[in-house]
This record gives C-alpha cells, structure tokens and sequence, in this order.
C-alpha cells in the first residue's frame, strides 16, 4: 500500500491512541479489585477502543478503494480487488 505513505503519520497517531486506550483499560483492570471497578469507565473506554479501530478500519478501507478499485484501468484487477474487499468485509462485519 504504497499510497498509503503521504497518510503513514496520520495512520501511526490513530494507532498509537489506540494502543494508549487499551493499555489504559488493561492497567484499570489490574490495579483493582474486582469490586472496585467502575464498569460504566471500563465500558466507555471500550468503546472507545472500537471507534477507534472503526475509524482505522474505514480510513484504510477509503483509501484500498480508491487505488485498487477504482484505480486500475483492467478489469480484472478491479474484480480482484473487490473479491478482496467483500472478503475483508465478511470477515470484518462478523
């Protein structure tokens, strides 16, 4: 995905606060007690955490279409590219 290099910055930030949002879930699961846990913070920041890899996901996804979709000037490569992409999706939407 060599188009994707003028993004890499923008694409390693996201992930980045993603790792920062489960790392901060992980140490609120293991710096308390089980009784201690405030479950509605733990579930926000898992929400969090799957907006977030949501947002990954369509950002690489827009960019795939647009240069392997509707980029190549074949046919086939096109088909290819969307045999690709429902698979992507099926396994995605699960």
């Amino acid at each position: 995905m060599a188009h994707l290099n003028h993004d890499r910055a923008r694409l390693l930030a996201r992930i980045r606060r993603m790792k920062g949002q489960v790392e901060a879930l992980e140490k609120a699961l293991s710096a308390h007690a089980p009784d201690e846990l405030d479950c509605t913070a733990l579930l926000t920041q898992v929400a969090a955490v799957r907006g977030a890899s949501h947002g990954l996901m369509v950002e690489l996804l827009s960019e795939h279409l647009r240069h392997h979709v509707a980029g190549p000037d074949d046919a086939a490569s096109r088909e290819s590219a969307v045999e690709d992409i429902a698979g992507i999706l099926k396994s995605y939407l699960k």
